[in-house]
């Protein structure tokens, strides 16, 4: 074995893999979770950060495109699976680790992915480079917010916009999913940035509106299972790294069939733990509060704290129904007025992203499909 081959088999054993969770993914998602725990290897944040991309669920034709550009900024050696179904998990990351370990075919595959096109084949945006050569062109007229000139990631370049200060600053139009890490699935938050400040967005379900809330009639494990999994995002996206994982265990039990009534124990002690975090406690407190008067019944005078405390309750009620807390409250049917997702667009402005991501992570905007994905 030659130092290639060393080097990695060393790498493939804390692999680091990016989830991308299609609209019915929630169920593989979470096999894929435990999985990742159970051999010591690594959620990536990020592509970027990935030596896997792993595809939750069935990606319609229409998803294909924005599945292709993660794909891309993966560095290598890289390796890419889909997992449609729970138990395939293991057996498909373990493929993953054989394409990776093949350091010839990941050679050939990095000479094909950075073969560069003929000159003559090549887009220059229509610039007139012969004008160019001669000093013809007027710099003082190119209108650098207009050019249809894409930064790496598809991401155009930064135009202009009022603050609100009255300062013309520049502006970043950012496009948050839709697969993102800790994400709700299909959902893109479409932002114009000012440095990391929000001050415009609007809301797209690109791949189709799924309806929001648990699917009717969930039994009670599903419901303890969806909200312990919000739960455990949030509180990661947090930095209450401990927690989080504490919280995902549970829910992990609860998805082997362990007894309720022991996993309401053990989450009631970890809510009493959390209630105890005084520094989660100020992170979280006053960040996405709901006004009155904003039509979202239950969830108005809410805080991303209250809403993170109200899923644990929720799950410990047993049912998304049967509960007193304002926070834990849901939408169940098509996406309309009182779904907090159409609201997102109020709540986040004037938000650092950092703050966004906490506030979208705090409302239930997972697709009905998840929860019916993990009963049983």
């Amino acid at each position: 074995m030659g130092l290639n081959g060393v080097l990695a088999r060393a790498a493939v054993t804390r692999c680091h893999v990016f989830l991308a969770e299609a609209l019915d993914g929630a169920a593989p998602r979470m096999a894929v979770e435990r999985e990742l725990a159970r051999r010591g290897w690594v959620e990536a944040l990020s592509p970027a950060d990935a030596d896997i991309l792993c595809v939750c669920g069935e990606v319609p034709g229409g998803q294909a495109d924005a599945i292709h550009r993660l794909w891309d900024q993966l560095p290598g050696p890289r390796a890419r699976v889909s997992v449609e179904q729970t138990d395939d998990a293991g057996a498909r990351l373990d493929g993953c680790v054989a394409e990776l370990l093949d350091t010839a075919g990941q050679r050939r595959q990095e000479a094909e992915r950075w073969v560069q096109p003929d000159d003559d084949d090549s887009d220059d945006g229509g610039m007139d480079h012969a004008a160019m050569d001669h000093g013809q062109m007027d710099h003082g007229q190119m209108d650098h917010g207009q050019m249809d000139m894409p930064m790496p990631g598809g991401i155009p370049l930064a135009g202009e916009g009022t603050d609100r200060d009255g300062l013309n600053l520049d502006v970043l139009k950012v496009p948050l999913g839709p697969y993102l890490s800790l994400w709700p699935a299909g959902l893109v938050l479409h932002c114009e940035l000012q440095g990391d400040v929000v001050f415009g967005s609007a809301i797209d379900f690109p791949f189709g509106a799924p309806e929001t809330g648990p699917a009717p009639g969930p039994d009670e494990r599903a419901s303890v299972i969806h909200h312990l999994d919000l739960a455990s995002r949030l509180l990661r996206l947090a930095g209450a790294a401990a927690s989080a994982t504490r919280t995902r265990l549970i829910r992990d039990s609860a998805l082997d069939g362990a007894a309720l009534d022991q996993c309401r124990t053990e989450l009631q002690s970890e809510l009493a733990r959390i209630r105890k975090n005084w520094l989660l406690r100020r992170t979280l407190r006053g960040v996405g509060h709901i006004p009155g008067g904003s039509g979202l019944p239950g969830l108005e005078g809410t805080d991303v704290w209250d809403r993170l405390v109200g899923m644990f309750e929720t799950a410990a009620a047993g049912t998304a129904a049967a509960t007193g807390t304002k926070a834990a409250a849901h939408t169940t049917g098509p996406r309309g007025a009182g779904d907090p997702a159409q609201k997102l667009p109020d709540l986040v402005r004037g938000q650092e992203l950092s703050v966004v991501r906490l506030i979208v992570a705090s409302f239930d905007l997972a697709p009905a499909a998840r929860t019916a994905g993990v009963s049983g």
